[in-house]
Order: C-alpha cells, then sequence, then structure tokens
C-alpha cells in the first residue's frame, strides 16, 4: 500500500475508531467485541491492500470492511449456536430412558429423525454423518466432499434443520 494511502486508512482508523467500534457494536452486541474487529479490519486492509487499487474514500471502505466482518462474525456464532442445539437435542434423544414411555417416545422420535436424514440429498446427509458421527471437522468434510467449509457448514444445518422441524411437527406441546 503506498505511503499516503495506508495514512488516509491510518488517519480513518484512528479519527473514527469510536464511530468504527459503534457500527460493530451494533451488529455483534458485544463492545468488546467490536474493538477487536475494528482492530482486525485495520489489520487485514493493512495486510491485503494491493497497491495497484486506490482506495478513494479511507473512511467509507474502513467501514464496509468493519461491517462485514462484524456480520461475518455474527453468522459464525449462529452457526456454532444452532449446533450447540442439535447437540442438546441429540444427547437427549441417546439418553438412556428412565420409563416404557419415554422409552417409546424417544423411540418414535429416533425414527422420525432417520426418515428425515434418509430423505435428505445423499451430499447433505453424508456431510452430517460426517460431522455428527464421524466428529470429523468442517474442514475436513469440505475436502472429502469437495465443497467450501461454509457449505460444509451449510449442509450440516440444513440436515439440524430438517431433524429439528420432524421433532417440531411430532411434539404435541407445540
Amino acid at each position: 500500500m503506498p505511503a499516503d494511502e495506508s495514512k488516509c486508512v491510518l488517519d480513518a482508523y484512528l479519527s473514527y475508531r469510536h464511530r468504527s467500534v459503534d457500527l460493530a457494536a451494533s451488529i455483534v452486541g458485544c463492545r468488546a467485541q467490536a474493538e477487536d474487529l475494528v482492530h482486525d479490519a485495520f489489520v487485514k486492509i493493512a495486510l491485503t491492500h494491493r497497491p495497484e487499487l486506490e482506495i478513494r474514500h479511507p473512511l467509507a471502505y474502513f467501514l464496509q470492511v468493519v461491517r462485514r466482518l462484524a456480520i461475518d462474525t455474527m453468522r459464525q456464532r449462529n452457526i456454532r449456536k444452532t449446533s450447540d442445539i442439535a447437540d442438546q437435542g441429540l444427547e437427549i434423544l441417546l439418553a438412556d430412558p428412565l420409563t416404557p414411555e419415554l422409552h417409546t417416545s424417544g423411540r418414535e422420535e429416533l425414527d422420525a429423525v432417520e426418515q428425515a436424514l434418509a430423505a435428505l440429498p445423499a451430499r447433505t446427509r453424508r456431510a452430517f454423518e460426517m460431522k455428527r458421527f464421524e466428529g470429523l471437522k468442517l474442514r475436513e468434510i469440505a475436502i472429502a466432499l469437495d465443497i467450501s467449509v461454509v457449505r460444509a457448514s451449510q449442509l450440516i444445518n440444513d440436515a439440524l434443520l430438517a431433524c429439528q422441524n420432524v421433532l417440531d411437527s411430532a411434539d404435541p406441546r407445540t
């Protein structure tokens, strides 16, 4: 990055840091995390900017990078949250039932989940199996299925959603 462009981005970072943190905090809901995101945005720009590209509006550019990093952080948080909920649901399903009624109910729910998984496209089902039953990481699944890590996560979330939908429709309390 030419010295004058790096100075413009640095000036935007220093002069509008508070505004940038406010923007990130409004998205992620945590001021401390927002501070980290603003710093990460500056580092990202400093390390990845190509000299042949001119930054005409350094403040707008910087705020856009902050905004995108904050949104990506929220997406990752939502993916982890969905996975945690699904893990809890599967643990409950696989727990040792205490009564014959619970055993029957649990068996019916497990059958419904098996049917939901069987109805999924093969790649979606395989990604889910690799994650839940084989314990592979998203990166390993992505490599095995020749897809991106984000797509692997989407496939797993699709499978989890299908399982959750079938359980919700079978639950008389909902």
